[in-house]
C-alpha cells in the first residue's frame, strides 16, 4: 500500500487533457497558406501543376487540394461563385483582371496581396495597390 501512495499522488499532479473548441479554420485561410507553399513554381502556359502552373492551372490545383472543384479555365473561372465587392473580399477568393482581353486570374491573401502564376516569376506574390494591377482588375468572386 505504501508503494502505490507515490503513484497516485503523482497521478494526481499529471496534467489534464482539455479538448478546447476553437471553431473550424477558415478554409481561406488554410487554401492561402497551402498556395503560399508553392511560391517559386515556375510558369508554364498551360501547365496545371505540380511542378509548373499558368494562372488557371494554379487556382484548379489549390482549390482541387481542399475538394473544391473549379474549372480549368480562365474563360470558366470568372463565372464561377458569386462576385463579392473588394471591400468584402477575403482570403481564398478570386481576384481577376482583364488584360489586353484576356483573364488573369490569382488567390486573394489580404486585403491587398493575392498569389498568382507570374509568367516572369512563377508562383509569386503581388499587391492590389500597383498601378498595373489597379488598372486591369475586374471583379473578385468567392468560391467557398
Amino acid at each position: 500500500m505504501l508503494l502505490l501512495c507515490p503513484f497516485v499522488i503523482l497521478a494526481g499532479c499529471a496534467p489534464k487533457i482539455v479538448r478546447v473548441y476553437e471553431g473550424p479554420p477558415q478554409k481561406g485561410d488554410a487554401i492561402v497558406q497551402y498556395a503560399a507553399g508553392l511560391i517559386g513554381k515556375p510558369y508554364r502556359n498551360g501547365a496545371k501543376g505540380p511542378d509548373a502552373f499558368d494562372c488557371s492551372g494554379f487556382v484548379h490545383y489549390v482549390f482541387k487540394r481542399y475538394e473544391i472543384n473549379v474549372p480549368y479555365t480562365t474563360e470558366e473561372l470568372v463565372r464561377t461563385g458569386y462576385q463579392v465587392s473588394k471591400e468584402n473580399a477575403l482570403a481564398g477568393d478570386l481576384v481577376i483582371f482583364t488584360i489586353k482581353r484576356n483573364y488573369h486570374i490569382g488567390i486573394m491573401m489580404n486585403e491587398r496581396e493575392f498569389l498568382h502564376a507570374s509568367t516572369s516569376k512563377g508562383i509569386t506574390i503581388a499587391n492590389l495597390d500597383q498601378p498595373y494591377w489597379r488598372r486591369s482588375l475586374s471583379q473578385f468572386r468567392r468560391v467557398l
